[in-house]
């Protein structure tokens, strides 16, 4: 080969990265499912709440009087008035949520760590395990 000529390079294989379709409309389903199921279990866990709620939390929400006079939305502001507990609901609706999401973090994380891709490319090799001796004077 010449001093200034060139060595063509392998093509390394493309790799896609884009997301599969389905796993798209799984996390979609899950953002949507994940709140009604914690909304759920908040509800069951507020009314079976062993210690007394705090009254912050056990007071129903005060609107101010223009809120009603928004078109078609009076009845919907009747409703969360008309709930004691709301706040209550949405703290550990939030809290449950957070929880949830966590465990399917970590479960995910098991699973495709012991059935995802290899650590290492083909193209990639291992760390060197030297023993590495004290440094004495």
């Amino acid at each position: 080969m010449g001093k200034y000529g060139t060595r063509a390079k392998p093509e390394a294989p493309k790799v896609n990265r884009e997301v599969h379709p389905v796993m798209r409309g799984i996390g979609c389903l899950m953002m949507v499912i994940v709140p009604i199921i914690s909304y759920g279990i908040s509800i069951i866990l507020v009314n079976n709440f062993p210690l007394p709620l705090p009254p912050e939390m056990t007071t129903a929400i005060d609107l101010p009087g223009w809120v009603y006079t928004l078109n078609g939305l009076a009845f919907v502001f009747s409703y969360i008035e008309n709930q004691p507990l709301l706040i209550a609901y949405i703290i550990f609706t939030v809290l449950v949520s957070i929880l949830i999401f966590t465990i399917m973090s970590i479960v995910y994380g098991f699973i495709y760590k012991a059935f995802g891709p290899s650590q290492y490319g083909s193209t990639d090799a291992p760390p060197i395990r030297k023993k590495v001796k004290k440094y004495t004077r």
